[in-house]
């Protein structure tokens, strides 16, 4: 398996994370449902229908923890590694820059074509310093960022004594906590120089999972714990879109506690599960680790797909529903993503960036 967030790891031990692969899966699966629009994530603002209406917000709030997840199983993986900056320098940050050029030019093609325009270099490179290329590849350029500094970050994780890392996992959670109170009930946050991106927070809290002994072994009261906190963030981000008829909740669990606690749970039951089941079926486990390697491609392609199996949603759409015609759509684009994607890794060009 290859290495990275979003892409897959070299690691031979992450191989037997199933958990790990199940939640990439989950994380592409919750990015694919943000960018359906009408046919899935957004049908609620314009069904009369109460089920659709409460499905698809449901839906809404749970994919919120795509991009979290991607961060978190990152952290877990990258901050645990014992490599030199060497490696992060000469080999992670220089595969990720060429994913990056690739698909942008690809993107910048695509789209001159189908726009009718002509293109030009300058263009393309005051498009491309700017993010405005294609703006889901935001995430590359916010990943290399973090590993810019993962040496660093790294060995400031890793010489943590373990009442330091419980310590620091509140800590993170807390403030977050904190910082939301003073956004909800006073219109801004709590200023004091605590402040970082998200992504750092998630990137963080995903090896403080996996290293700070906060999850345990058939906890089954902790799993139980998770699942109820899981529910009642749903809920309470369900009411308050439900009061505001808007998505502005959702902006403030992505970047805030109500995120970093949905997250935090979905994680931890799936590895709970995972670890309960690790040898129930082994066939499965060898279709979620082929689908978790395929992840990075899918989400680089993942838009072309949806659009050009449209057509899926509107033959199924009046047929049987919004929300079960946009699961059948989304499948689909994942069954195909993969299969060409792994097609694509035997290509020498991709073979060493996918």
């Amino acid at each position: 398996m290859k290495e990275s967030t979003i892409a897959n790891d070299t690691d031979r031990s992450s191989e037997k994370k199933v958990y790990l692969e199940i939640c990439r899966i989950m994380a592409i699966f919750c990015i694919m449902y943000q960018h359906t629009g009408g046919r899935g994530a957004d049908a609620w603002q314009y069904t009369g229908s109460s089920l659709v209406y409460a499905v698809s917000m449901t839906g809404m709030i749970i994919s919120c923890i795509g991009v979290p997840l991607f961060w978190m199983i990152s952290g877990a993986l990258l901050l645990s590694r014992q490599e030199s900056w060497k490696k992060v320098y000469g080999r992670r940050m220089p595969r990720i820059a060429a994913v990056l050029v690739i698909f942008s030019i690809i993107r910048y093609v695509y789209q001159c074509i189908t726009n009718g325009q002509a293109g030009s270099v300058g263009a393309f490179l005051k498009q491309f310093c700017t993010k405005e290329i294609f703006l889901p590849y935001w995430f590359l350029y916010e990943y290399l960022g973090i590993l810019l500094i993962l040496p660093f970050l790294k060995k400031i994780v890793q010489n943590l004594t373990q009442q330091e890392k419980q310590l620091l996992f509140g800590l993170i959670l807390g403030w977050n906590v904190l910082n939301d109170i003073f956004k909800i009930g006073m219109g801004t946050g709590f200023m004091i120089g605590f402040s970082f991106p998200s992504s750092i927070y998630y990137f963080m809290l995903g090896y403080l999972l996996e290293n700070c002994g906060v999850l345990r072994k058939n906890d089954r009261k902790g799993l139980w714990c998770h699942i109820g906190c899981a529910l009642f963030v749903t809920v309470c981000l369900f009411v308050w879109m439900h009061a505001e008829h808007g998505i502005g909740p959702l902006v403030y669990a992505a970047e805030g506690s109500l995120g970093m606690f949905l997250t935090t749970a979905v994680y931890y039951v799936v590895r709970y599960l995972d670890e309960k089941s690790r040898k129930s079926n082994m066939v499965l486990q060898r279709f979620v680790l082929w689908c978790g390697k395929n992840v990075f491609g899918l989400y680089l392609i993942e838009d072309y797909l949806r659009n050009g199996l449209t057509v899926i949603w509107e033959f199924l759409g009046p047929r049987i529903n919004t929300i079960p015609a946009c699961a059948v759509w989304l499948t689909a684009v994942f069954l195909t993503g993969n299969v060409l994607i792994a097609g694509a890794r035997r290509l020498p060009l991709f073979r060493k960036i996918l």
